[in-house]
């Protein structure tokens, strides 16, 4: 295959180009006797594109230029991203450029663009042919119940209202209007989530036809790379779609050099779901609080202080230590085993274990009885009692130098 773009379809070639990349990764090139065409698909096989080229797009175009025998034409497979390097900026590539020629030679492994620039520039790519294979994707358009033709402004300037992050959207139609809406899932919180639903009249399109209403669902990221594409080319956009699980078509063309098919999947909207979210979040939450007020429940034999505490921060289960010491009481009577501990009341954030002062064994410990833990301040009065008593005489505690003066050098 040997062909030549003029310097006008190179920026149409590399605006493709760079639609096409918001689909997929690779890029399908197929050379037919009386076009060229470009295909690519997402990696989900959700999303699909096919543009071709007529013959009079080019002003030099042979299908078979190296070979002399009537076959169908070249097939390969090539790197998306090689491609979007040689169509760098192609909003100026009809100011730079004057030609494009493309060249695959069968025997070769290379798919060579040159493009011929203005002052004897000439910048020549070689593009590594990943496989020798073609893509077709089966999908219906002429027989469908609707069809829609509309403004790339219109549908522009609808999608303008939608937030960046809006993933899907779900279109619905029917003979007195058609709806776009945001989907959304039902798993999020519907208070956080801004909705966006546009009515459009049938008035507002150039042709609009609905022979089944219906409601379908899909992706937004390719709808956008398209619309920007037909918004770059001028050109208006159709619309043939079924029903729910049956592909969308969208269809860009001039009627004579170019036309361009993009097929999304669609998927089931859960409307009910989407109308009742509120209600939805309402039980969910009273979910939560019922589970909350059984867990409390369940914690009967702790005091309530402590129940309190925990449930404020449970994450202290994860870093509560038992120490060794701890006796472990063996009960003969009821066949049970346990540990008695001593938790501080304060902030429940310590085990400490009281020993009776009488220094018996610990099975003869009192279990009905455990003293509280003492507090800061009468921790200090401990150690420094007799420094609190009012009748103490530092004066009157002579005998035994319990720290020597340090040496006077």
């Amino acid at each position: 295959m040997k062909c030549y773009v003029p310097g006008s379809n190179v920026k149409v070639l590399g605006r493709t180009v760079h639609a096409l990349a918001r689909f997929g990764d690779e890029l399908y090139l197929e050379s037919l006797p009386d076009c060229m065409l470009l295909r690519t698909l997402n990696a989900a096989e959700s999303a699909y594109a096919m543009v071709k080229f007529n013959k009079n797009f080019f002003s030099y175009f042979n299908f078979n230029y190296f070979s002399n025998e009537d076959n169908e034409g070249l097939k390969c497979k090539i790197s998306m991203k090689s491609a979007l390097n040689t169509f760098k900026s192609p909003t100026h590539m009809d100011k730079q450029v004057e030609n494009l020629e493309i060249k695959l030679d069968p025997e070769a492994c290379k798919l060579i663009f040159q493009l011929k620039c203005k002052h004897g520039i000439v910048k020549t790519h070689y593009v590594s042919i990943l496989d020798c294979k073609a893509m077709q994707a089966v999908y219906t358009k002429d027989s469908v119940p609707n069809r829609i033709t509309s403004s790339q402004r219109l549908l522009s300037e609808t999608l303008s209202n939608f937030q960046s992050s809006d993933d899907q959207v779900t279109l619905e139609a029917t003979t007195q209007s058609l709806i776009l809406r945001n989907y959304t899932e039902c798993s999020g919180d519907s208070l956080k989530i801004i909705r966006t639903q546009i009515n459009l009249k049938p008035i507002e399109f150039t042709s609009y036809s609905i022979g089944t209403a219906t409601t379908i669902t899909f992706t937004l990221k390719e709808f956008r790379a398209l619309l920007s594409l037909a918004e770059a080319l001028s050109l208006p956009i159709q619309l043939h779609f079924e029903t729910t699980g049956r592909p969308v078509v969208f269809i860009v063309h001039n009627g004579s050099t170019f036309e361009a098919h993009f097929v999304l999947a669609t998927s089931k909207p859960d409307g009910a779901t989407q109308a009742t979210s509120t209600q939805n979040t309402t039980i969910e939450r009273k979910r939560k609080e019922t589970s909350y007020d059984s867990s409390a429940r369940k914690k009967v034999h702790i005091d309530t202080d402590i129940s309190k505490c925990l449930d404020e921060d449970s994450h202290l289960f994860n870093f509560i230590d038992i120490p060794d010491e701890i006796p472990v009481v063996n009960s003969l009577s009821n066949g049970k085993s346990f540990i008695e501990n001593n938790i501080n009341r304060s902030n429940c954030k310590s085990l400490q274990m009281e020993n009776n002062d009488n220094g018996k064994e610990n099975d003869d410990m009192d279990h009905d009885h455990i003293p509280a833990s003492p507090t800061s301040k009468a921790m200090i009065k401990s150690v420094f009692k007799r420094c609190f008593e009012s009748t103490f005489d530092p004066r009157a505690i002579r005998g035994v130098v319990l720290a020597e003066d340090s040496d006077s050098e």
